[in-house]
Formats: structure tokens, sequence, C-alpha cells
């Protein structure tokens, strides 16, 4: 049980990095408004708007992309009695603003939000961070 505890929080963990990690290149390797977005900007502000978003994307995806790294990385190499809290949070808390920040977006613009994504994403966070504590304990 113990094993099974521990390989289920390596893939879990693994699982959230490789995704920071497709989510990073996706938002980094945008050229326009994704569908989402452009809902949220007046269609007569999007041209001017454009190389200011596309310039945050490219700050976001690179940022995502690199936790996402970092985080597979401390998942198969660093063994620290906090390792689990550590990635959990790592993760938990830019998955936590982007939720926070699409809801109120979406509150004040209309656009639709990807929160069941994120709660999934919050999840799976929780149950990497709990096996890994049975883990331990068992």
């Amino acid at each position: 049980m113990q094993m099974a505890l521990r390989r289920l929080s390596l893939a879990l963990f693994s699982v959230l990095g490789l995704f920071l990690i497709l989510f990073g290149l996706l938002y980094a390797g945008v050229g326009t408004y994704l569908p989402f977005h452009a809902s949220a900007v007046p269609e007569t502000a999007r041209a001017a708007a454009l190389p200011l978003y596309l310039a945050l994307m490219k700050l976001i995806g690179g940022a995502s992309a690199s936790l996402g790294g970092l985080c597979l990385y401390v998942t198969w190499t660093i063994r620290h009695p906090f390792v689990a809290e550590m990635l959990a949070l790592a993760i938990a808390v830019p998955v936590l603003m982007a939720a926070f920040v699409a809801e109120t977006l979406a509150a004040t613009t209309g656009a639709p939000t990807s929160w069941h994504i994120m709660g999934g994403l919050l999840a799976a966070d929780a149950v990497a961070w709990l096996a890994f504590r049975i883990s331990r304990r068992a």
C-alpha cells in the first residue's frame, strides 16, 4: 500500500508538471488572442491591446513551463521530508491565482472560464500531496 501511494503521488506530480510545461508552451507560442481571452476584450480595443497581450502570454507561458520543469525535477530527484508540501504549494498557488483572475474577469466581462480544469488540477494536486503524506506514515 505504501509503495502504491508513493507511485500515485509521483505519477500525479509528474502529470501536473507535464501539464504546466504544455500549458506554458501553448501560451508562449500564441500569435493572436485565444478565443476565451478575446471575448474579454472589447473588439474595438483588441488590435491596440494585442502587443501587450502577446507579451503577457509569453511571460505567463515561460513561467508556467519553467515551473513545470522544476516540478518534474523536484518530483524525481529531491528527497526531503516536506517535498510534497513544496510541490503542492508551488502548483496550487499559481492555479488558485489563475482561477481567481479568470472568475473575476468572467464576472466583469462575461468571458467564459475554465474553472473545471483548474478544479481538476487542484484536486490532482491535493491527491498527490495526500498520497505522499499517507505513504510516509504507513
